[in-house]
This record gives structure tokens, C-alpha cells and sequence, in this order.
């Protein structure tokens, strides 16, 4: 079994929307990244909230979706893709406030990791099966891995 963590958001569901369609949907937050390597996905250890995850985050000003996941997934982890495939949208709300916020997944499939620097907010990255116990995991992130 999976030990997830909740930091706040619960898992509503994904949308099948093509990348055009995107703004169609508000308000759009930040964007993931998930790097699949040969039956394993990339995850990140965020040292802030002490759990493994997906490399994702807010988008800086003016940045689109798919530039916000290809940063973050270099910041997070130090890989470096030219691009990524849009999944569709995840939909979560927040726990204490219940809005709901709408996250881009994009997804791409590494021929070879890269490097990796620790860094201010990433101690480790791992390529995980989805069945190996890790630890905590975040519990929105787990569901991802069932729509890409």
C-alpha cells in the first residue's frame, strides 16, 4: 500500500481537454511535469512539505502552461525536455476554502535521465514503479498516474 500525504487539495477528477482548450477552464494554477522512464516514473523529495511528488509548479508571469512544466521539471529535478505532450487537466479543490483550481499535466517519455543537484527545494529524485514503498507520496499526485 501507498502512504500518501494531503497537503491541502483533494482530488476531484482529470479532464480529457486538448491544449487549446485550455483556458476554457479558470482558474488555471500551475502546471505538472511527468517523465516516464521505461516503466518508472520521475518523482521528486520536495524537503518543504518532507514527501516525494511530481515536478511541478506556479507559473511565473506571462509563462504558458507547457513553459511553466518544462521549467519546473529542470528546477526540480535537472532534467531538460524541448517539449512536452498535454494530458488534460487536473481538477482538485481546496480543503478549506473548497474553490477548485484546474492544473495542466504534460507528459513525456526520457531516453536518459540527466544529472541531478540537489537543490532548495529537492533533495532526490527516483524513478518510481508505483508499488515500491517510498514513504509519503502526495495524494493528489498518485492520482495522476492513472490518466497519462
Amino acid at each position: 500500500m501507498i502512504d500518501v500525504k494531503n497537503n491541502g487539495f483533494e482530488f476531484i477528477g482529470f479532464i480529457n481537454a486538448g491544449e487549446e482548450e485550455i483556458n476554457n477552464f479558470k482558474p488555471i494554477a500551475g502546471s505538472y511535469a511527468v517523465v516516464k522512464y521505461d516503466d518508472k516514473y520521475l518523482i521528486c523529495y520536495n524537503t518543504l512539505r518532507n514527501q516525494w511528488e511530481l515536478p511541478a509548479g506556479k507559473r511565473e508571469q506571462n509563462e504558458t502552461p507547457k513553459k511553466c512544466a518544462i521549467r519546473e521539471l529542470y528546477e526540480e529535478t535537472g532534467q531538460v525536455v524541448s517539449d512536452l505532450e498535454f494530458k488534460g487537466l487536473l481538477k482538485v479543490k481546496n480543503i478549506m476554502t473548497g474553490k477548485i483550481k484546474f492544473n495542466p499535466v504534460f507528459h513525456t517519455t526520457s531516453v536518459e535521465l540527466q544529472p541531478f543537484k540537489e537543490n532548495d527545494e529537492t533533495s532526490e529524485i527516483k524513478l518510481w514503479d508505483l508499488k515500491e514503498k517510498i514513504g509519503l507520496i502526495d495524494s493528489v499526485d498518485v492520482n495522476i498516474f492513472k490518466y497519462v
